[in-house]
């Protein structure tokens, strides 16, 4: 179970049962999604995308609806149990200085990132992104994700030993997007930095969270997927997908 971040997570009264479930206001943020999408951006920097786990991006994401809405995706962050848990967290943010961002619609828009190097000074120390995990390099996303046609919540239940006495929780962890030509991408709360969240474009691994028919590969579990691979006492999970 990944614990990075829990100097910076949330505070959350230790039981032995947490709900971490999204807000009725981020239930409706949520419901948004379905519909046209101008752009979805992303904030370059380092480990982005992982050369290790292709396919992955680690951001904080904002969705910008074609009405002009903007939502913002990231994790929060709970301590309980001794440990990290988390959810999703969606927010209403109002987009400003968009050339900082990056751009899955657009990958030739890479945004700008801050750097101390002395030749970069004279412009204020931004510059372009030049490493490859930390921009989004691939192909537009706009055929896929233009048009979203279904948005379902993956709730997670676990039931898990901590300390040696039972403990239960329940997490909104990620949404599960259908685009208009029926390919699936997933956003995932992750335990490692409260300003990140996980978008996989497209499923690979990360089908077994949404398809129980899906193949297993070894070293991608359910509990590894999920963050509790490192969970070395017992630890039970269900997912479920629902609408928002």
């Amino acid at each position: 179970m990944p614990t990075g971040g829990a100097a910076a997570a949330d505070s959350c009264r230790v039981s032995r049962r947490v709900e971490l479930r999204l807000t009725p206001e981020e239930r409706r943020l949520a419901v948004s999604l379905a519909g046209r999408w101008s752009d979805l951006l992303y904030v370059p920097g380092p480990g982005l995308a992982p050369s290790l786990e292709p396919g992955l991006y680690r951001s904080s994401f904002v969705i910008i609806l074609a009405a002009g809405s903007a939502v913002r995706i990231t994790s929060a962050l709970f301590t309980a149990f001794g440990d990290t848990l988390c959810r999703l967290r969606l927010e209403t943010v109002e987009p400003s200085r968009p050339e900082m961002f990056g751009s899955f619609f657009d990958p030739s828009r890479r945004g700008i990132v801050y750097t101390m190097a002395l030749e970069h000074r004279e412009a204020g120390g931004r510059r372009a992104p030049d490493d490859p995990e930390w921009r989004y390099e691939g192909s537009s996303l706009e055929p896929r994700l233009a048009e979203v046609v279904s948005v379902r919540l993956l709730r997670e239940r676990v039931s898990a030993s901590a300390g040696g006495e039972p403990a239960e929780w329940v997490a909104d962890r990620g949404l599960v997007l259908t685009g208009a030509g029926g390919e699936q991408s997933l956003l995932l709360a992750g335990a490692e930095l409260a300003e990140h969240a996980l978008f996989l474009p497209s499923l690979g691994f990360y089908r077994a969270l949404v398809d129980p028919t899906a193949p297993a590969w070894p070293g991608a579990t359910t509990r590894e997927l999920l963050g509790y691979g490192g969970w070395e006492e017992p630890l039970e999970i269900r997912l479920e997908l629902e609408a928002p």
